[in-house]
């Protein structure tokens, strides 16, 4: 999903703490490192601020308590242009680089701090795996298209045969692995898990601990769809989990990847919160009217960049055009960086993804995917969710699996709830709040977990 991307002020990091964890059982996988760092591209205007003869490297946003990147001396405002004699130019080659980089391996950074150019080294550090008092927790890995990703399962302590959820997070390239307790999704596993559902987590390729695949911001939607196909298909081989009862949970992106997978077995339910039904093409056009205005851009100015908007998804939706081709018109290049944050240097990424993640996302048929499965479906939608905001699309899901399996479609609208679980009165507050980080540590609405626990006893 996109998180409001062309809002300058409401900044997604996407994927930029490598929350890296060690395996229990697996002989492939190593604890990786954390470098408690988030970051972003550095642009022209940053590179000339700290004069640089280059555009490259990548921006310290935020360094925390526990990290490498702390222990080495990082900073907020740090410029990273070298890990280990290897020059960054971007925050993939970053990912790239610390995906190679183990537990107690030396690391060298070469960095621009105000202008002056500086080294520092550390040993690396990782951070703590997931553990409950009340709950027993197993990492595993499974191969991938030539490398391993990583399995965790969460499940309640004494249960010896649970059902289980199977996890599908949103579109950014962030770690399921130690999120924390602030974080929604850990709030909402921890009170399944409570409940007595085992819950199933993978990473995707390059997060966390996976090895030897590509990193997340440059595969494509069927690479990402194809590796939440490849785990949820290993359930069967974990002996205490009950394969007669197996749900599935997909937020944002997750909930368009959840009718898409080849479920092998079979899942029993399938909910899905803050999603899409119709095509890319359509839900880009009707975002940029609806997030736009919310976003403070005036009616009349909206309706005059309409034609622009509507040229540019066309032709990169429907024509496939690269972005490399459409910003050859000139209006295409500022509509690019202004609305996607697009880097010329970094040609093939658009809101932190892969420029074909999104062209694909265009050729999937949503529609006949739910129309084909006939278990239990939820579709939930928040009120003043302004990234999912169509409450039409949420009640189609339910709408289309009644059509064709009377019965077994529900939708449930949740009020004061947005795209991330938090509590706000309206959109306008949703909006205004979507980047205040201490706000949504203090305001997660819990009615997600009840809705959640309700329908499971239900089915």
């Amino acid at each position: 999903m996109v998180f409001l991307c062309s809002m300058k002020k409401l900044v997604i990091l996407t994927g930029i703490c490598l929350l890296l964890t060690a395996t229990v059982n697996s002989q492939h996988i190593r604890r990786r490192a954390f470098m408690g760092t988030a970051l972003i591209n550095v642009n022209d205007s940053i590179a000339k601020a700290n004069h640089m003869t280059e555009t490259y490297g990548v921006l310290v946003q935020t360094v925390l308590d526990g990290g490498t990147g702390r222990k080495a001396g990082l900073q907020c405002g740090d410029i990273l242009i070298n890990i280990n004699n290897q020059k960054i130019t971007n925050k993939g080659t970053f990912l790239q680089f610390i995906s190679q980089i183990k537990e107690g391996d030396e690391i060298r950074f070469e960095f621009f701090r105000n202008g002056t150019l500086m080294k520092t080294k550390s040993k690396v550090l990782s951070p703590t795996k997931d553990n409950y008092d009340f709950a027993d927790v197993v990492y595993d890995e499974i191969p991938f298209q030539g490398g391993f990703l990583r399995n965790i399962i969460v499940t309640p302590k004494g249960v010896k045969k649970a059902p289980v959820i199977f996890f599908i997070q949103g579109y950014t390239c962030v770690s399921m692995d130690n999120l924390g307790p602030d974080n929604p999704y850990e709030k909402i596993i921890v009170e399944l898990v409570k409940k007595g559902y085992a819950v199933f987590k993978t990473e995707k390729p390059g997060m966390g601990d996976c090895t030897g695949t590509a990193t997340c911001e440059d595969i494509d939607f069927y690479t990402e769809l194809n590796a939440f196909e490849t785990a949820y298909q290993t359930i069967p081989k974990y002996s205490f989990l009950d394969t007669s009862q197996i749900y599935i949970f997909g937020h944002s992106m997750g909930g368009v990847i959840a009718p898409l997978i080849k479920r092998i077995p079979e899942a029993k339910g399938i909910a899905v919160y803050g999603t899409v039904t119709r095509s890319w093409f359509e839900y880009f056009i009707e975002q940029a009217r609806f997030q736009q205005i919310y976003a403070g851009e005036d009616y009349v100015d909206n309706q005059a960049n309409f034609p622009s908007r509507l040229k540019f998804n066309y032709e990169f939706l429907i024509d496939k055009k690269s972005l490399t081709e459409l910003a050859k018109d000139s209006s295409m290049y500022a509509y690019l960086q202004q609305e996607w944050q697009w880097n010329p240097n970094v040609p093939d990424k658009m809101s932190g993804r892969n420029y074909k993640f999104w062209q694909q996302l265009q050729d999937v048929n949503l529609i006949k995917s739910w129309a084909e499965y006939s278990g239990k479906t939820l579709a939930i939608w928040g009120e003043n969710d302004f990234v999912a905001f169509s409450r039409t699309d949420h009640e189609w899901v339910a709408d289309i699996i009644n059509h064709y399996h009377p019965g077994n479609g529900k939708f449930v609208s949740l009020p004061n709830s947005d795209h991330a679980f938090t509590y706000n009165q309206s959109m306008k507050q949703a909006v205004e709040n979507w980047s205040n980080g201490a706000y949504r540590k203090k305001n997660f609405n819990p009615a997600i977990i009840k809705t959640l626990e309700i329908w499971l006893k239900e089915n």
